[in-house]
């Protein structure tokens, strides 16, 4: 296999949203074997390179969802390689509908995301309960004068709330008005351009680089990632994956909290010596 495309939340990261030791070795070795790592997330472009920094390796990375492509070298510096704009006016409302039914609203591009939050008792910030200069909250004036200034654009829209009825009901309403969405996590749904997935961002990288897709393992555990994981040559599913995502991988490792990533690594043999890599 010459390309492997990891999940980060769920499937890289533990519950605790960190890498372990025993992934961080076994992506390195899997790098030093020859295979190209490519980081494929819900969260944003300064997240995404932030754990690549902490993995200590050249990656590439599939941000919010695959709608913003990048090349990252071990120096964390980056250069774009696609990226696909929301259309504004159905984000404008998304927006309103998320105003009518209380749910949290979170609208990314490649350099910060916005976000107006409906009750602080309902939210879950992904990216995770800290402050940093690219989260940004905004007052609902401030979030309808963004969404009206042309000069703006965002890659993805994100909806969180911690009552996944709810989240079901944004759903079904927004679907109503023409905006598809899946779930990237227990407690979100999101929103890209049409026909814009991990699995698409998958094959657009793997054409860039000359590799086919049979050559390609995809690594993942929820709705977003099944489109990638049907994509790739190899698609796995971790234990502690929702059902409808095991379903159709390949095969199913162990959970997150197991380090699932490093025994697929192993088990696959794409490394041949994990205990040497520091």
């Amino acid at each position: 296999m010459k390309l492997v495309a990891i999940d980060l939340d769920g499937t890289l990261l533990n519950s605790q949203h960190k890498l372990s030791k025993e992934n961080v070795k076994a992506v390195r070795a899997t790098e030093k074997a020859g295979a190209k790592i490519v980081i494929a997330t819900g969260r944003s472009v300064v997240s995404a390179k932030e754990i690549v920094s902490q993995l200590g390796i050249s990656a590439y990375i599939l941000a919010l969802n695959g709608t913003y492509i990048i090349e990252v070298d071990r120096y964390g510096e980056q250069k774009e390689l696609r990226r696909s704009i929301l259309d504004k006016e159905k984000l404008a409302r998304a927006f309103q509908v998320t105003q009518k039914l209380g749910v949290t609203f979170i609208a990314s591009n490649e350099h910060q995301s916005d976000r107006v939050v409906v009750d602080d008792g309902t939210e879950l910030v992904q990216e995770f309960f800290i402050e940093r200069p690219d989260l940004q909250r905004l007052s609902i004036q401030d979030m309808t004068e963004k969404l009206m200034d042309t000069s703006t654009t965002y890659l993805k829209a994100a909806f969180t709330n911690r009552n996944r009825e709810k989240l079901h009901e944004l759903k079904k309403a927004l679907a109503e008005i023409g905006i598809d969405t899946i779930f990237s996590d227990t407690y979100y749904i999101e929103y890209m351009s049409d026909g814009i997935n991990k699995g698409w961002a998958l094959e657009y990288l793997a054409n860039h680089l000359g590799i086919s897709l049979q050559e390609t393992i995809a690594i993942g555990d929820q709705e977003n990632d099944i489109e990638m994981l049907l994509k790739s040559g190899l698609g796995i599913a971790m234990g502690n994956a929702a059902p409808h995502v095991k379903d159709v991988a390949n095969h199913v490792t162990l959970t997150n909290d197991q380090n699932g990533v490093a025994e697929i690594l192993r088990n696959l043999q794409i490394s041949t010596d994990f205990s040497e890599t520091p």
